[in-house]
């Protein structure tokens, strides 16, 4: 009897986890940037020249152990403490690097309604500061590398 309330304990436990891997990836708000891309395909390109395109793999640049670290991967992906946002590689790796949705915020119904008023058009300072800080990146100057997030223009 213990046995099989144990293999009932896990099967739920099983089926628990998978739920929340479906809701991540097919009922969140962030979809990463190939959404983007398809009415968005020249910024993209840009972006793709950027080092925030490659900001999760700068990690492991710096160390191997940095991709583990919750306090360096968080800004190095997309809205890792959010609700459908990033969780790890093995789940969802279509929200590593630095995409369009760190900065815009969640695309999810912008993509479906095509509307400006449903995205951060023009997200602010206040958005690069969340991981340019001082102790971060002391040199930082918003309006020299605001001009360059989306590539060399």
């Amino acid at each position: 009897m213990n046995r099989l309330l144990l293999i009932v304990a896990l099967a739920c436990f099983a089926v628990s986890l998978a739920a929340a891997v479906v809701r991540a990836e097919l009922f969140g708000d962030y979809m990463g940037y190939t959404a983007c891309a398809e009415c968005h395909a020249d910024v993209v390109k840009g972006w793709k020249t950027t080092p925030h395109a490659n900001a999760f793999d700068d990690l492991k640049q710096q160390g191997e152990e940095k991709q583990s670290v919750p306090g360096c991967v968080r800004c190095h992906v997309v809205a890792m403490d959010a609700d459908g946002g990033f969780i790890d590689m093995d789940l969802t790796p279509e929200l590593k690097d630095v995409q369009c949705e760190a900065c815009h915020g969640p695309g999810r119904k912008h993509a479906a309604s095509q509307d400006p008023a449903d995205i951060v058009a023009r997200p602010g300072e206040a958005a690069c500061r969340t991981c340019h800080t001082e102790g971060q990146d002391r040199n930082f100057d918003y309006t020299v590398k605001s001009r360059l997030v989306h590539g060399e223009k």
